[in-house]
């Protein structure tokens, strides 16, 4: 156990230095090390790779229109019957004023067919490959963009209200044995990210974002105790040699 705690804090300190890195160039942003390196949960001969996921601050993602900030860039979640569970669309919000935008302000932002405009998340991961591969080759897997080898980078947006969907998972989670109250009553403050990754299945695949509660998994993985922990390493193990 004293080799996954020291794994932990290792980590922990590691997401410290990139952040501070970027506060000092004037950017306001969060950077998170998640996955099995920074749980403890890696073993030699499973080859894990580091995930590192990278939030810009400069935006307010808004679940209601009492949610607008004047000056910033503000998007609507929308989520309706006709999008795929924990998938969303970030609708255009004028800096000025609580309204939708009409206008297309830039090549990361698309029109439906209502006249919405939304931000793009295939658009938007596109344009940071495009800066990125000014100076290294790009690798694409999913949501992530990795320039480094054995690296998935992540670049999401930030949800700092909770969701109905983390907050009908806490609801079910009450009076059981696990998880603790103490950490039910912290994820539900815990921010979620979205991440740039659509349904294959769906008409807006290329604008949908996914929902991702990085944090409160870590939350939920930093929670077990040491057999909890071989156990999930054994099932882990067990599912690389079925598949090898």
């Amino acid at each position: 156990m004293d080799t996954v705690m020291q794994r932990r804090r290792t980590y922990l300190l590691m997401e410290c230095m990139p952040k501070l890195g970027l506060l000092m160039h004037g950017y306001n942003s969060d950077c998170f090390h998640f996955g099995s390196q920074s749980e403890g949960t890696t073993t030699p001969g499973l080859q894990s790779d580091i995930d590192f996921l990278f939030c810009n601050n400069n935006g307010n993602i808004m679940r209601e229109w009492e949610d607008w900030q004047g000056g910033m860039f503000n998007y609507l979640l929308f989520h309706d019957e006709t999008t795929p569970p924990q998938q969303f669309l970030l609708l255009k919000v004028r800096p000025d004023t609580p309204e939708l935008e009409v206008c297309l302000v830039d090549d990361v932002h698309v029109r439906k067919d209502s006249g919405q405009v939304m931000l793009s998340s295939k658009r938007w991961k596109q344009e940071i490959e495009s800066i990125v591969k000014n100076t290294d080759e790009v690798t694409n897997s999913g949501p992530s963009m990795s320039w480094v080898t054995n690296w998935d980078i992540v670049h999401a947006v930030q949800i700092r209200k909770p969701l109905p969907e983390i907050l009908h998972w806490r609801d079910r989670c009450r009076d059981k044995h696990w998880p603790p109250v103490q950490l039910l009553e912290a994820a539900r403050i815990a921010p979620c990210f979205l991440v740039p990754a659509g349904n294959p299945d769906s008409v807006y695949k290329s604008e949908e974002w996914r929902l991702s509660p990085n944090l409160i998994e870590r939350m939920l993985m930093f929670s077990f105790n040491i057999r909890q922990i071989k156990c999930y390493i054994g099932l882990k193990l067990n599912e690389t040699i079925i598949v090898c």
